[in-house]
């Protein structure tokens, strides 16, 4: 069949579609890029920012800081998002903390945004019963834009301000 004629006929079937299902097959392609980010972030975390927080992890400990680094899914129901998927770096003054008992822990959070399809950095320097600022960074990252380099730099400029909020 001629390109052409292949091309008219597709035009003519998508046109007889229902409203809803070109709703539904756009909700779909959107689903598919949406997943595609998500993927690209967990692949992201597991070969450069949770080995580059495991370096953190060693030299904190090293200097008698605890700490625990946890990956988390997006939560929520079919209405909305509760949470979005996001890597944490914990501190704690006591190398033997228990983070299971409370999770009020100051941390560095690199926080996948598949809505927008950026990654965002959040930051809480607020130790239990302390003061300090909990805040998401105004400036944004892409899956192309965030390299080794920005990771490390986002994590020490985190901890700087965690660690001197002491």
């Amino acid at each position: 069949m001629k390109e052409e004629s292949i091309h008219r006929l597709n035009n003519i079937f998508y046109s007889l579609k229902t409203e809803e299902e070109k709703i539904r097959d756009g909700l779909a392609r959107k689903k598919s890029g949406e997943d595609l980010f998500l993927e690209n972030f967990r692949t992201l975390c597991k070969n450069f920012i949770e080995p580059k927080m495991q370096e953190f992890r060693r030299m904190l400990k090293e200097n008698r800081f605890g700490s625990k680094i946890s990956f988390f899914e997006e939560t929520g129901t079919g209405k909305a998002i509760h949470a979005q998927t996001h890597i944490k770096l914990q501190i704690s003054r006591n190398v033997e903390s228990n983070f299971y008992a409370n999770d009020k822990f100051p941390h560095i959070m690199f926080v996948a945004d598949k809505n927008l399809k950026r990654i965002g950095i959040h930051t809480d320097t607020i130790f239990q019963n302390g003061t300090g600022t909990a805040f998401l960074k105004p400036d944004f990252y892409t899956l192309e834009t965030f390299d080794e380099e920005t990771i490390e730099t986002e994590i020490v400029d985190a901890l700087e301000k965690i660690l001197v909020n002491r």
